[in-house]
């Protein structure tokens, strides 16, 4: 090998870690930045506290994200990508439509429930009235997907008689975000109300195959 391709080599290799490092980075105050703006919300959170937890300097903050808003909406656009992701993957497309719906309504269930700060966050951003979500191209078109295959299990369900019509899959997924969320974000309210603990494992479970029930029932054919 001559002296000039192991000089271009080495480059390629330099600018590969440099890549990986760089990527590495980035994830790291990502991680950071979901963790103290959902504790603290927007307002609340600190920068340097970012900085702090993901162990870089303030110049990573604004070369990767530009300012504290870009690392706000970057962390909403993460959470959102997260889960709509982990939808994907259920591959509801290839399911007969009924075991698709419940699939779907125990992933959300499970999904909230094992991701607080997704519920914090987005609780948060309702205060801002949207604010920031609007300014972020990403989340509709990652959002989308799902309402589309939700409209397709519901038209081939109505098509084999299982499923009750006219169905709107919007209006059917914020009930099944509603009766998924309600009780994470109001757990300790609920529970000092009616003195029982809303918060448990065994009360979960109990809540998870209730929603369940719940929603099937509502789309089936009568």
């Amino acid at each position: 090998m001559t002296v000039q391709k192991k000089q271009v080599r080495q480059r390629r290799k330099t600018r590969s870690v440099g890549k990986r490092d760089a990527a590495r980075t980035r994830q790291q105050i990502l991680d950071a930045a979901i963790e103290e703006f959902s504790r603290h919300g927007f307002s609340g959170a600190r920068v340097d506290a970012i900085v702090a937890r993901a162990k870089c300097n303030m110049r990573m903050i604004y070369h990767h994200f530009r300012d504290k808003e870009g690392l706000y909406v970057a962390a909403l656009e993460a959470v959102y990508e997260e889960i709509r992701t982990a939808e994907q993957q259920l591959d509801l497309e290839h399911m007969k439509p009924a075991e698709a719906m419940q699939r779907l309504v125990e992933f959300t269930v499970d999904h909230f429930a094992a991701h607080p700060h997704f519920v914090r966050l987005t609780s948060t951003e309702n205060l801002h009235k949207g604010k920031f979500i609007k300014v972020s191209k990403r989340i509709p078109v990652l959002s989308s997907p799902l309402i589309e295959t939700m409209r397709q299990l519901l038209h081939r369900g109505e098509a084999d008689g299982i499923f009750c019509s006219g169905t709107d899959p919007l209006q059917l997924y914020v009930t099944i975000v509603a009766l998924s969320c309600h009780h994470l974000n109001n757990g300790y309210t609920l529970s000092a109300t009616f003195e029982a603990d809303i918060r448990s494992a065994a009360w979960q479970a109990a809540r998870k195959l209730h929603v369940s029930q719940f929603v099937m029932a509502g789309l089936k054919a009568r």
